[in-house]
């Protein structure tokens, strides 16, 4: 750690490291009532890349003395963390007073520079925590401090847990997500934010019962709540229920009538209702703001295909191909509305033979692909991607035998 050999030799007597946790613990177990506060060292890792490793030293001795006094008037111990984490375990201190010391330390720092701390601050008692775990809480509200900017006091919440839960499914720890909003709940059971979370991680788990039950007692905490009605209509779309999912998005869609996501999920459902007039609509609107989402804009092309639609149909394809250039669908449909508009065929065979470069497999792509080729002359080309097509379950027998037909007579002329 950066410092460690200077504070080591001003403060022999405090712990760091590894060696905090079992101080910290050794401390808890014979305190029936403690604060702890956890002091970070805002934008640290900028100050040491800007001015270098004697200048941050002397800062972490500069924030170690302040902390030291303090404990010399207080019943206070004190270690270092992590490099740019101290920790002040105070002895019958309640948050009050452990705010209280927050910003005395904030305010002597400020007396030497412009440097300056963010702390977190968690007590004991605190419904349901175990002591052992009231250092870990005061880490997870410096974390919630962050949220606020430089030079500030956070004490543990239910939010402190919802952000580490949070941290927690970016990493792809869902179970590690559920147990800490579960915990967030019980430390405040209305958080509307919470439920839905943790209805969200239900949802990725697969356990959609789970995840629309989180999702219904959102509802009734907050029944305006539009990502609650809209993440639960996701929850009855993944369960089959395709009418209940579109009832709970056109609920999401009044709420907010200027959500593009909850618009292009009820064209979806419409579209799968077979409902196309209704989901050009939402579609429409889902596509209408400039950085519409690609996915929405494929939905919009294939409803225009299916009505004939076609320039607005390649309109649509070519939005979606650019907010997502290896969309195999949306390059097939575009190379097959080119061909079917007889414009662009060169450029139809390189997005269609890219859609069968991505999506191998797929006996569409590779029969309109061979459609092309037989709509540009290369009809040995396309007895092939017939061929390949029919293999792999697209019914397209007459389209093989009509093109090997073709295909000798040609050989013959050539020779």
């Amino acid at each position: 750690m950066v410092g460690a050999d200077a504070l080591n030799q001003s403060f022999d007597h405090i712990p760091m490291g590894e060696a905090f946790h079992g101080f910290f613990q050794s401390f808890a177990e014979k305190a029936d009532r403690f604060a702890v506060l956890v002091i970070r060292i805002d934008n640290f890792d900028k100050i040491l890349e800007q001015l270098g490793e004697n200048i941050t030293t002397k800062l972490l001795i500069k924030l170690a003395r302040i902390i030291d006094g303090l404990s010399k008037t207080a019943p206070i111990v004190w270690g270092q963390l992590s490099q740019d984490d101290f920790v002040c375990l105070c002895q019958d201190m309640d948050e009050t007073s452990g705010f209280e010391l927050a910003k005395e330390v904030q305010r002597r720092l400020q007396l030497t520079g412009k440097e300056t701390v963010s702390i977190g601050l968690a007590v004991h008692p605190f419904w349901p925590f175990e002591k052992g775990s009231i250092l870990d809480n005061a880490r997870k509200a410096v974390d919630h401090a962050a949220f606020f900017g430089p030079d500030t006091i956070t004490p543990f919440d239910a939010v402190s847990l919802n952000i580490s839960a949070d941290k927690l499914y970016q990493y792809g720890d869902i179970d590690g997500a559920i147990e800490e909003f579960k915990k967030a709940l019980a430390v405040d059971p209305k958080n509307v934010n919470v439920h839905n979370s943790l209805g969200v991680c239900y949802g990725v788990k697969g356990d959609f019962d789970g995840a629309i039950d989180a999702f219904e007692t959102a509802i009734h905490l907050n029944p305006e709540d539009v990502m609650a009605t809209f993440n639960m209509g996701l929850a009855h779309l993944k369960k089959g229920d395709k009418q209940r999912a579109l009832d709970l998005f056109l609920g999401a869609h009044q709420l907010d009538g200027d959500n593009p996501e909850v618009a292009c999920q009820i064209g979806l459902c419409y579209q799968d209702l077979g409902q196309i007039d209704a989901a050009l609509e939402y579609l429409q609107k889902a596509t209408a703001r400039p950085r519409g989402r690609a996915h929405a804009f494929r939905a919009l092309g294939d409803c225009c295909l299916e009505t004939k639609m076609l320039r607005e149909a390649a309109k649509a394809y070519e939005k979606a191909i650019r907010g997502n250039p290896r969309d195999a669908k949306s390059l097939s449909a575009l190379g097959y509305v080119y061909g079917m508009l007889g414009e662009n065929l060169e450029i139809a065979v390189v997005l269609s033979r890219e859609s069968t470069a991505i999506d191998p497999n797929n006996g569409l792509y590779r029969f309109r692909l061979g459609k092309l080729y037989r709509q540009t002359g290369n009809d040995e080309k396309a007895a092939e991607q017939f061929k390949i097509a029919e293999q792999l379950g697209h019914a397209c027998s007459d389209a093989v035998d009509e093109t090997e037909a073709l295909v000798p007579a040609e050989r013959e002329s050539v020779s």
